[in-house]
């Protein structure tokens, strides 16, 4: 799948086991970092949660030991602005009584009117663009952020689903902080309930630039998961397990913010919030 499409191709027979079968991203490989998916382990697969013959404890297992940990952070926004506000479902919460297997939250949601617009959190690069067909996350876009665009010391991605329709922003589009990469709705499969209109925002993150897009996710190798909450620190620690022994005094994160009129609560930031505030 390339873009959302789907495409067949003559005389491929999927694997019974191990990788799952993907179509490449022609328009990914003229990309700063791009890598073959060969390059990168199946165990980031995992991760992610792509990988036939693989699923529920293995994925948990491994998800919890790249970063799918609750840490206690929360959002504490300049000036008490009255941003769009985390829901229940909060970072890495067991969702194993809403699926059929072990699962966990791999981001955070956050509510907002249908069609409310989704601002990028960093300047960054489109690296992918899902339909999604049949997946809870619905229709999806990612976007690569160099350590000089965010001010952190790592390669990190942005992930952004249930959006209401595909991003016109094609693969390879250059983004700035506070553009719109698409609008809010609740597509993907539904639970056991109907689920309300919010943005699935999840982080990750590698010390190393390469990553790879084989049609259905983008995984950057050797990649990690990131409380989204701890991609707003000023300062490291930024690995979950870290995080979870700070103080509790030091779990709430100052977020900086674009405000309705375009402007932003600090000259200097780097990285904002998906919705701006008022």
């Amino acid at each position: 799948m390339i873009g959302g499409l789907v495409l067949i191709v003559s005389g491929f027979s999927p694997p019974s086991e191990g990788r799952r079968a993907s179509q490449p991203c022609p328009a990914c490989e003229k990309l700063d970092g791009f890598v073959p998916p060969s390059a990168i382990d199946d165990e980031i697969r995992q991760m992610v949660g792509k990988y036939r013959g693989g699923g529920g404890s293995g994925n948990v297992a491994i998800q919890r030991a790249r970063g799918v940990i609750e840490t206690g952070l929360y959002p504490k926004f300049a000036g008490g602005a009255p941003c769009p506000e985390i829901d229940s479902e909060k970072w890495a919460i067991d969702y194993s009584h809403k699926r059929p297997r072990a699962a966990l939250h791999r981001g955070v949601d956050i509510p907002q009117p249908r069609g409310t617009p989704i601002r990028a959190v960093s300047d960054g690069v489109v690296v992918g663009r899902f339909l999604n067909g049949g997946s809870r996350k619905g229709i999806e876009v990612m976007l690569r952020h160099t350590p000089e665009q965010t001010g952190l010391p790592f390669w990190s991605y942005s992930q952004y689903t249930h959006l209401r329709e595909m991003s016109p922003l094609p693969i390879g589009a250059t983004v700035r902080m506070g553009d719109e990469i698409g609008t809010t709705s609740n597509t993907g499969k539904m639970g056991r309930r109907i689920r309300c209109d919010a943005l699935h925002f999840a982080i990750l993150y590698s010390s190393r630039p390469e990553w790879s897009n084989d049609g259905s996710v983008v995984t950057p190798k050797d990649g990690y998961f990131m409380d989204p909450n701890a991609f707003y620190r000023a300062e490291p620690p930024y690995k979950s397990d870290t995080v979870l022994q700070l103080p509790r005094d030091k779990k709430a994160t100052d977020v900086p913010y674009m405000k309705k009129d375009g402007t932003f609560s600090a000259p200097d930031q780097k990285r904002i919030w998906p919705y701006a505030c008022d």
